[in-house]
């Protein structure tokens, strides 16, 4: 799944993405999906972003 621009502004997808830049470990999951796991922090980061978009798709 990639990243929306529904959630743009939203504290979590801030979160994720300082985090993913400055993490070797996820900018390699991000670009291999399904391939490679994020870090710890990082998939629980990935986990409130998800449900962030999630939330934002059901709003409509």
């Amino acid at each position: 799944m990639a990243t929306s621009a529904s959630t743009v502004g939203l504290p979590e997808d801030k979160s994720y993405l300082l985090h993913h830049f400055h993490c070797n470990t996820c900018i390699s999951a991000g670009a291999t999906p399904g391939k490679q796991a994020r870090c710890a922090d990082g998939l629980r980061l990935w986990n409130l972003y998800l449900r962030a978009y999630q939330a934002q798709q059901r709003k409509g």
